[in-house]
């Protein structure tokens, strides 16, 4: 495949990818989207929760959330695998790298669980909110969205992790091979 070619839409088909993103998600009982390389949303959101979806509503707090995003899909690129993290709310997410011929297209991020193992003490929160009042605020008006968040062990996480990182991997193998296939004949 030529190299100034590729573009994730065209090695994956989003429309299929959509309904299997959603199915991933009700199985793993994680919030699951694609992005691009720049953190631009090319799913929909599959089970966004309710505290995360009024979170990144509130215009004072969705740009941590957007900085989760960002500095989780980078470090998932910088270490070629799942990067497990917690965001500002000590949520748990997982960024999974999309990488293409060594060039980072993007990533399926998901989470949006809390852990209920004492792991949490060992994980890298990426942005630290706890000295914003309005931070505070908004935990306190969104408390009840928060203790309905689904809880997972870390092991959990980590197979789910795995298995987005294979699943992904093998996808991506797989559209390149068909491609290669047609531009031959």
């Amino acid at each position: 495949m030529k190299k100034d070619k590729i573009n994730l839409d065209k090695v994956i088909d989003f429309k299929k990818w959509q309904t299997l993103q959603d199915n991933l998600s009700l199985v793993t009982n994680m919030a699951i989207i694609t992005v691009d390389y720049k953190g631009n949303p090319i799913s929909k959101h599959s089970k966004c929760s309710r505290f995360c979806e009024s979170v990144r509503k509130h215009p004072q707090m969705v740009k941590y959330c957007q900085k989760c995003d960002s500095r989780g899909g980078l470090e998932a690129v910088r270490s070629n695998e799942p990067y497990i993290y917690l965001c500002h709310y000590n949520i748990v997410d997982v960024a999974v790298p999309i990488i293409i011929d060594n060039r980072y297209m993007g990533a399926i991020m998901a989470g949006q669980v809390k852990l209920n193992d004492s792991v949490v003490e060992d994980m890298e929160k990426i942005v630290d909110t706890s000295h914003e009042p309005i931070s505070n605020q908004v935990l306190e008006e969104f408390k009840e969205y928060y203790e309905q968040l689904p809880k997972l062990t870390y092991e959990e996480v980590q197979n789910i992790a795995n298995m987005l990182s294979s699943l992904c991997n093998y996808l991506v193998e797989e559209a390149l091979d068909k491609n290669l296939i047609l531009e031959m004949y």
